[in-house]
């Protein structure tokens, strides 16, 4: 696999992106829909509108050449300038295209000691997994809530997700505990924390 080295990390939504919010969201629903099972796929366009939390974007721009049907003038008469209508003949227009390729939803919660940054979800499409996307995002949310500083950070990660729970590790996650049917009867999950 080649390694693209166009990947960006923005927050979203912004006004760069106004126009591709749809696309946006209807991608990472796709991904939602792909990646978890249904009932821990989020409600996106909900979870994105609360005040609390916040969406990261990992993302490339691709030009797309699109062709758009165009009415021609076809002139009768070069001396006259008579003009019929002609045929419709396509005109090749080059567009932009966002294409996710990651995501993380994190949320700020408010407490009597110091806020706690909760990762909500984080997911990389297949694709672009072992390139350290996912560490890429999970860093860029702890260097803006400023963790350990002024923000702790938690998650919660399925027992059985080995891969997600090395990454969680290596960037500084530790497990605290150990929740019974968090997802579901018989799906457990690890309380980490993030520990400098």
């Amino acid at each position: 696999m080649s390694v693209r080295k166009d990947i960006r990390i923005t927050i979203f939504p912004n006004k760069p992106f106004q126009k591709y919010t749809e696309t946006i969201l209807n991608q990472i629903e796709t991904f939602e829909r792909k990646n978890f099972p249904k009932n821990e796929a989020m409600a996106i366009k909900k979870e994105v509108s609360k005040r609390t939390n916040t969406l990261l974007i990992a993302y490339y721009e691709q030009d797309i050449l699109k062709e758009q049907n165009t009415q021609k003038l076809k002139s009768t008469s070069k001396l006259n300038g008579n003009q019929e209508k002609g045929s419709n003949k396509p005109n090749k227009v080059i567009t932009k295209e966002i294409i996710l390729v990651g995501y993380i939803i994190y949320s700020n919660i408010s407490s009597t000691q110091m806020p706690v940054t909760r990762i909500l979800k984080l997911c990389v499409h297949h694709s672009f997994r072992g390139i350290g996307l996912g560490e890429k995002l999970l860093r860029s949310v702890l260097e803006r809530m400023d963790v350990p500083k002024r923000s702790n950070a938690d998650l919660h990660v399925d027992v059985e997700r080995t891969v997600a729970i090395n990454l969680y590790k290596k960037v500084g996650f530790n497990i605290i505990k150990r929740i019974v049917d968090y997802y579901e009867v018989g799906r457990d999950a690890w309380l980490m924390e993030f520990i400098n």
